[in-house]
């Protein structure tokens, strides 16, 4: 065959090869894949209060678990993976806190710190407000905010406000207590009488409830000289602004000296054995109170179906993997609440953008895993800032902590905690 056949042989076969390829029908493109949603949260995991952070921390990973076995979280046109970091800041020591968010934000590249509860909350804040990473902080350190200078901060877990309605939420329990003794670790410059004296008295208008007041040095083990000054003050329920030692060892000593005094503590109670080996016996353990936001026991507020349906999904998942011990309920008060604040406002909003998705949580109505609250602290804040809380509590009975009751905190306009924080940093 000359060369000029064979030339043309080879054109008539490409040009038939290019028309089969174009009849052909289409392979299949695969589906892009998920974006990818970098969040963070500093808590502590060494230190004082590790305790709570290594407690939280395994709730908060499962939560994320199931968002990216369902496929990721659905925002706008787009769906995206879930990735979670953490960052160890002790809760005391501001510098350290600060350290954490800086790892979050500079290494991980996080869109979002979404749990916060520490004292540093302004050095936390100088560290995302320039990137616009928006941090959801506790109330602790509400006295240092201000909303012009932190324009992607938000206070997603009322850890000042909250012991009000967690103490009249026990009274409540109580009816025949009449007189509620508030103890705690006193120190600084603070004048406990002044500073909570309206308070005080509101609760005495409101309900018929008067409070006194017993303030122990930091670090105190001996409670005997404090539980006879509660006495002689005629308590009838005591609530505690302290640590789980303080509780517990406050529990042992009162059986100890005669008292029955049920105990409320602003935080939930860790582990059954914990509370027993500190208070040192079932006897001594009894009555003692702590927040107990689950959301399948809540009573007073409504929680949305789908939101209960992941609680559910958390909770078997979290059996399943640690022996059938249950979620540290604590984690629903600001573990995967706080994380859900975040990522309900990105689907709200549809997008990422921190700025589209600040205007959805000032000032929006948001679904969680313990309720529908929209609440404004314009007040306290300076602007408008979301969040909720049922103040529901436990009591332990025999060696169960079961429901007690619960008292929803319904309003955000309470300047005491930045008083009190003002007055320790004179």
């Amino acid at each position: 065959m000359s060369g000029k056949y064979k030339l043309l042989t080879s054109m008539v076969l490409a040009i038939v090869l290019i028309a089969i390829s174009a009849c052909a029908t289409p392979v299949a493109q695969s589906p892009a894949e998920a974006k990818v949603l970098k969040i963070g949260a500093v808590m502590p995991f060494t230190g004082m209060a590790s305790y709570w952070g290594l407690a939280i921390r395994p709730v908060m990973q499962i939560y994320t678990d199931l968002i990216n076995e369902d496929g990721g979280l659905k925002i706008g046109d787009d769906k995206y993976k879930v990735e979670l970091y953490f960052a160890d800041g002790d809760g005391i020591n501001p510098s350290s806190d600060a350290a954490a968010a800086r790892s979050l934000v500079y290494d991980k590249n996080v869109k979002a710190i979404v749990s916060y509860f520490g004292v540093g909350y302004p050095l936390v804040a100088s560290v995302t407000t320039p990137d616009k990473v928006i941090l959801n902080s506790s109330t602790i350190s509400q006295g240092t905010y201000n909303a012009a200078r932190d324009p992607y901060s938000i206070f997603g877990f009322p850890s000042f406000e909250m012991g009000e309605y967690q103490a009249m939420a026990v009274m409540h329990a109580f009816p025949e207590a009449k007189t509620l003794c508030w103890v705690y670790a006193s120190g600084g410059n603070v004048d406990v009488e002044k500073t909570y004296g309206p308070i005080d008295e509101a609760l005495g208008k409101t309900y018929g409830i008067k409070s006194v007041r017993v303030g122990y040095p930091l670090g105190t083990t001996n409670f005997t000289a404090y539980i006879t000054k509660m006495a002689d003050l005629g308590s009838d329920v005591l609530f505690s602004i302290g640590t789980p030692l303080d509780v517990g060892l406050m529990a042992k000593q009162r059986t100890q000296m005669g008292y029955k005094w049920p105990i409320g503590s602003t935080a939930a109670i860790l582990d059954i054995s914990i509370v027993k080996g500190i208070a040192g016996s079932e006897e001594a353990m009894q009555n003692i109170c702590g927040d107990y936001c689950y959301p399948w026991v809540l009573k007073k507020v409504t929680v949305a179906p789908r939101y209960l349906d992941m609680a559910n999904r958390i909770r078997e998942a979290y059996k399943a993997k640690y022996a059938g011990k249950e979620p540290y309920v604590g984690a629903f008060g600001v573990g995967v609440t706080s994380m859900g604040h975040y990522l309900e406002a990105c689907q709200m909003a549809g997008t990422t953008d921190p700025d589209k998705v600040m205007s959805v949580l000032r000032g929006g109505t948001l679904e969680t895993f313990i309720g529908k609250f929209t609440l404004t602290g314009s007040k306290t804040y300076g602007s408008p800032v979301v969040f909720g809380f049922p103040c529901a509590m436990s009591i332990i009975k025999g060696n169960e902590s079961i429901y007690l009751n619960e008292e929803p905190l319904l309003d955000i306009d309470h300047t005491k905690g930045g008083e009190i924080l003002k007055e320790l940093n004179k």
